[in-house]
């Protein structure tokens, strides 16, 4: 019974960090009945609120990010324990590997080469160069890498083969996130202590996954620690506790613990510097990808996007998608893919999901005029010109009357463009019949723009099937 009681607390962390992986992967395997989750969740990731600082620096945000990490100053890295869903999916690959391996873990003492990965990632995104920060943020890696994609990934294999062999070595080796808490949950008012009734056994250090555990010499790096509290279960002699330190001689001395949370708030509100000083602007290639909406332009898109790819998921005609090596310049960032599908005109659901204000949320009116791209017509490709057939499948799809079918030099009716009411929503060019490339189609604009106000105001959102709608 003794033994069972000092499982609890080991027991209760683990209940609610799977409890919150499952909802989390449900939430994006069945995103209409579960999308409060999507949308609340990444508020209380700690790297997703850094990010979103980038781009606005709301109040709430603020409040939200200096409350957390007040309470692991005072409690130690609780968001590692908890509420981190790529955390959760490393100890179930620890703990199905000790199924199979009795190898034991060992304590290792910290290195400061261990923060050269996290400091430069966090350092390019302060610069504005977010894409090392989206691969390594803990939230980031686990939707986009190992919920959204069906198939294998290597990124996330990585991280689970490291996971078995090396427990939480990415929390505090590879992580930003980690890295910033670490420094928070140095001198952590509550932690584990060791009482007089150790032995030193080493139990513990066999069992710790962060490797900051050191029975030897009954020491204990708190800054690693991300309190998993197996700890406490195997301990032969009940010799180890967590909460306050036990006498003034244990507690961390009063001026370095305030001035560790000092400067480590301090380098949080760093990232609210003005955008200006870490913005970039990226050449424009050959061929311009189709940016989201609300993205407002690619050097905002890439300053601020976290690469989570929850506007992905959630996107109901699958219209947006990773980016490929084809736009290198928006390397695993989102853009509208009009083969693919094309963006629903009432459809808002991107820009009201994105965590760090990469979107900017749209209303619909405002939606209805956001220009992503401009429509470009190929006449001579047209099916109506080519072969003398009728058609007008772009212009019956067009929600803004951008594309209409007028009496063109053939004599038949063809599409006519009119660009000012065009918002490049792609859905001209998913209903042309031509391929491999439509006749119609659209190119980005690397600023978005605010087109004219639509002439055909009554529409309804339309879902393409097989056959082509004419």
């Amino acid at each position: 019974m003794k033994n069972n009681c000092r499982r609890v607390p080991a027991w209760t962390r683990r209940f609610i960090a799977y409890a919150l992986l499952l909802l989390l992967a449900a939430a994006f395997l069945y995103p209409i009945p579960l999308d409060a989750v999507l949308h609340t969740l990444p508020k209380f990731q700690f790297g997703q609120l850094i990010a979103a600082l980038i781009s606005d620096g709301q109040g709430e945000l603020i409040a939200i990010l200096l409350i957390m990490a007040l309470l692991t100053v005072i409690f130690g890295r609780y968001f590692c324990a908890c509420l981190c869903p790529l955390g959760a999916l490393m100890d179930l690959t620890s703990r199905i590997r000790a199924v199979f391996s009795k190898q034991a873990f060992a304590y290792k003492p910290d290195s400061r080469f261990r923060a050269l990965v996290p400091i430069l990632s966090l350092v390019l995104l302060w610069a504005g160069l977010n894409l090392p920060f989206g691969l390594l943020e803990p939230y980031s890696l686990f939707v986009a890498k190992s919920v959204f994609y069906s198939g294998p990934n290597l990124i996330i294999f990585l991280v689970i083969i490291l996971a078995a062999v090396s427990g939480r070595a990415f929390c505090n080796c590879l992580c930003p996130t980690g890295f910033i808490l670490k420094l928070l949950a140095k001198n952590s008012k509550f932690h584990l202590t060791f009482k007089d009734s150790c032995l030193k056994c080493g139990a513990c250090s066999r069992i710790c996954r962060a490797s900051c555990l050191d029975g030897k010499n009954k020491n204990l790096d708190k800054g690693r620690c991300v309190l998993c509290l197996d700890c406490l279960a195997v301990c032969p002699r009940d010799s180890l506790a967590w909460g306050e330190a036990a006498s003034a001689a244990q507690l961390p001395n009063r001026r370095p613990f305030l001035k560790q949370a000092a400067l480590s708030l301090l380098a949080a509100g760093s990232y609210l510097t003005p955008e200006a000083l870490r913005a970039k602007t990226l050449a424009q290639p050959p061929l311009a990808p189709i940016l989201p909406p609300g993205a407002l332009s690619l050097a905002h898109l890439n300053a601020h996007c976290s690469l989570c790819h929850s506007c992905v998921r959630v996107c109901p005609n699958e219209a947006l998608v990773p980016s490929g090596a084809e736009s290198p310049a928006l390397w695993d960032r989102p853009v509208l893919d009009p083969y693919q599908g094309f963006c629903q005109y009432d459809c808002t659901l991107c820009t009201e999901i994105c965590p760090t204000g990469a979107l900017v949320a749209l209303s619909k009116e405002e939606k209805h005029q956001a220009r992503v791209g401009l429509v470009f017509f190929e006449r001579e490709e047209c099916v109506v010109v080519r072969n003398r057939t009728s058609c007008g499948a772009c212009a019956e799809l067009c929600p803004t009357g951008a594309v209409r079918m007028a009496q063109g030099l053939s004599g038949d009716e063809e599409p006519v463009i009119s660009e000012n009411y065009c918002i490049g929503c792609g859905a001209c060019q998913q209903a042309c019949p031509v391929r491999p490339t439509s006749a119609i189609r659209v190119n980005g604009i690397f600023i978005q723009q605010t087109a004219a106000r639509p002439v055909i105001v009554e529409t309804e959102d339309l879902t393409l099937t097989d056959d082509f709608p004419f």
